[in-house]
């Protein structure tokens, strides 16, 4: 046992939250993030929370670097080998639009270049036979004279998910050509049928390797200078972690785990108060990321849509990420409508009244105008904010600065209720019926406008909301995703499937065993992607384990006849219903819980002595500027509720509470904050979730 570690790398801020198994004490801090050298600021949270290295057990890192290549486009270049005839489909990509009638709309940029897409002479037919073996010589001659730098090779044959001889034997040709050339094989990366899928997922794999190698490279010399001896991990997609020794080898695996990071904080927080069914709302300087939360586990997907049309087939945390955060930067579009983001002032040169150059006018320019903030008391008084620079560029966009920063908090609100929307009245389920968790350092600022604007009567904001995806990379369970594409119908035998389903959990829990899950044995769960016969798209049905037999496979085709049905409104009972792909997940069976999180830390984010009771004039969009209670949010531990308006300050967050709002806080700090006339229990009734088809 010693000192457990968790941190979150966003983009305006890197976060650490840290908790000493043999005493409880807990280590929290907060810097700003260092996007062109990542590792700095790892090693400035270290400094900053006071850890002593040689007492550090376990470290895992959530990271935004491999998104962030991909964003700005600038990862490594890719050379893509496939079979010949098939260079043009990374370009070709899908036959839809996103936007039907706008004829100046272009297809998101290919993360690899035409004139490297080169083809090769081999054949696997859709029987997996080999038609046409590889030659050896073919890989190593076109690749011969590649330029060295940042260069890496992503290997995507046609039907390799059935039969990946020809994608070893390529990588064996390049390993003689090159062993330091990074390669990376779609059967490896992405086992499933649709070549473009499979193919998309390896020029990402390829894309990031090379990027991804040198960080972890960075940050273990960085963590053996601090004393670390432990090995450390970095945060999956999927809401598990992996040895930073072996995420290397697929980096796209790792690729949203800051967003996964903020899942499972959230979902953490909602257990802890008794919120079975939730929203998370992480709202940070650059994003804002939503997902759900149902019986205390986040939901996943099959497949995350990176830009439209860049689909990543991996297991990920099902989530709707737009650009909203306290950077977002307010403009004016061609039409005259006033907009907010995507574009964010960033941590440097930040906000305008940061006072580092920024003059573009951001949600928090608009939130200290509006006296929603302390311009001597953000971030626990660390950095000092200059009301006057923010007035300065909100008038950039209007006269009235006060007007400007209204509307740009409105437009914001209804931009992350529409993301609310999008996670749960499109997928079929009421969001009246849940909690909304309101994370990261913006979000308790807007979270109880958003709320209403969708209906939500119950609020939760974590204690340190700020860091809640940290304490998401912290409480993260070991996890691991085996899927495999297969070519059966409900016609065959249950034996067989059963079978498939057998290798599969003997490959997870294998993997499981390799990446340390000690402790009680994982949590086995089964899904089968199914689809009727003649149709593309499919829906995954969830399977028991054990044994199955005939009665038990009835059962499964007699589920997803009724979950077909609840989407569409009818069924096609008549015909073969077709099985796409197996996936099998072990997850960290009961592990010891993390012990209670308190407002009594170590490290430079302990609270300081804040004045409290004082009034403040606040504007509300409703109601205009309000006479308003300041309290610090350790007056609120136990206390009875209280009625807004009310400004809670803490070091990482204001929580506004607006009039006809009310708060109380927990034992611990845990705020909760209610609609005046809302009900105190839970929301009755019975939920009922629709799963979406997977693609467009």
């Amino acid at each position: 046992m010693g000192i457990r570690v968790g941190i979150d790398t966003g983009g305006t801020f890197t976060d650490l939250v840290a908790v000493d198994e043999r005493t409880g004490a807990w280590y929290l801090s907060k810097v700003p993030s260092t996007p062109d050298d990542p590792v700095e600021a790892l090693a400035a949270a270290f400094e900053e929370a006071g850890l002593d290295g040689a007492e550090v057990s376990h470290i895992v890192i959530g990271t935004t670097i491999g998104i962030n290549a991909v964003l700005t486009r600038t990862g490594a270049r890719v050379i893509y080998l496939t079979t010949r005839g098939f260079e043009d489909v990374p370009h070709i990509q899908r036959i839809n639009r996103k936007h039907h009638y706008d004829f100046s709309w272009r297809k998101p940029e290919a993360l690899v270049r035409r004139r490297d897409c080169i083809g090769v002479d081999e054949r696997v037919d859709a029987e997996g036979r080999v038609v046409r073996a590889l030659d050896p010589d073919q890989v190593r001659a076109v690749l011969a004279d590649h330029d060295g730098g940042d260069v890496a090779v992503a290997v995507c044959f046609l039907f390799s998910y059935l039969n990946p001889a020809s994608e070893r034997i390529a990588r064996e040709a390049i390993a003689a050509l090159d062993p330091e050339l990074p390669v990376s094989l779609s059967h490896d990366v992405a086992p499933i049928w649709r070549e473009y899928e499979r193919g998309t997922a390896a020029i990402l794999d390829a894309y990031l390797k090379p990027a991804l190698e040198r960080y972890i490279a960075g940050v273990t010399q960085a963590f053996r200078r601090r004393g670390v001896r432990s090995p450390w991990s970095l945060l999956k997609s999927n809401g598990g972690h992996v040895l930073s020794a072996e995420a290397g080898a697929r980096p796209s695996h790792v690729l949203l785990s800051g967003i996964a990071g903020g899942a499972i904080g959230g979902a953490y927080i909602a257990a802890a108060r008794s919120a079975p069914r939730a929203i998370v709302l992480d709202m940070g300087g650059t994003s804002c990321d939503v997902c759900l939360v149902i019986d205390g586990s986040p939901l996943y997907s099959s497949e995350f849509e990176i830009e439209f049309g860049l689909p990543l087939a991996v297991p990920t945390v099902s989530a709707k990420t737009i650009g909203a955060g306290g950077g977002s930067i307010g403009w004016v579009d061609p039409g005259g409508l006033l907009q907010v983001g995507p574009s964010s002032a960033g941590a440097d040169p930040g906000p305008a009244c940061y006072g580092r150059g920024g003059q573009e006018p951001t949600l928090t320019d608009a939130n200290l105008v509006l006296g929603r903030l302390d311009p001597e008391y953000f971030l626990g008084g660390s950095l000092t904010l200059d009301p006057e620079l923010s007035r300065r560029s909100l008038e950039r966009l209007g006269d009235d600065a006060v007007e400007v920063a209204q509307a740009m908090i409105r437009i914001a609100n209804e931009n992350m209720a529409g993301a609310v929307r999008i996670v749960t009245v499109e997928q079929g389920v009421d969001p009246r019926d849940y909690a909304l968790i309101a994370m990261g350092g913006a979000g308790p600022t807007h979270a109880a406008e958003i709320a209403e604007a969708i209906g939500i009567d119950r609020v939760i904001v974590p204690l340190h909301p700020g860091l809640t995806s940290a304490l998401g990379a912290l409480a993260a369970p070991t996890r691991v995703d085996e899927v495999q594409s297969v070519r059966m119908n409900s016609k065959i035998a249950a034996g067989t499937l059963q079978a498939h389903f057998e290798q599969l959990e003997a490959t997870a829990l294998e993997k499981f065993a390799a990446q340390g899950g000690g402790g009680p044995p994982p949590t086995v769960s089964r899904l089968i992607a199914m689809r009727y016969e003649g149709q593309n798209y499919e829906q995954e049905m969830p399977v028991s384990g054990g044994a199955i037999g005939e009665p038990e496979l009835a059962a499964v085709l007699e589920r997803y006849h009724e979950q077909y049905e609840l989407f569409y409104g009818y069924t096609l009972r008549e015909l073969t219903v077709e099985f796409v792909r197996l996936t099998v997940t072990a997850t960290a069976g009961a592990a010891q819980p993390l012990p209670e999180v308190s407002l009594e830390v170590r490290g430079s984010f302990a609270p300081g002595d804040r004045q409290s009771g004082r009034i403040a004039e606040v504007h509300f969009c409703a109601d205009g500027f309000c006479a308003t209670t300041v309290l610090s949010r350790g007056e609120l531990v136990g206390a009875g509720e209280q009625a807004g308006p009310i400004l809670v300050e803490a070091i990482d967050t204001t929580v506004v509470v607006p009039p006809g709002w009310c708060v109380r806080g927990d034992e611990v700090g845990i705020l909760e904050l209610r609609r005046v006339g809302a009900g105190a229990g839970e929301p009755a009734g019975e939920l009922v979730v629709a799963a979406a088809p997977e693609g467009e």
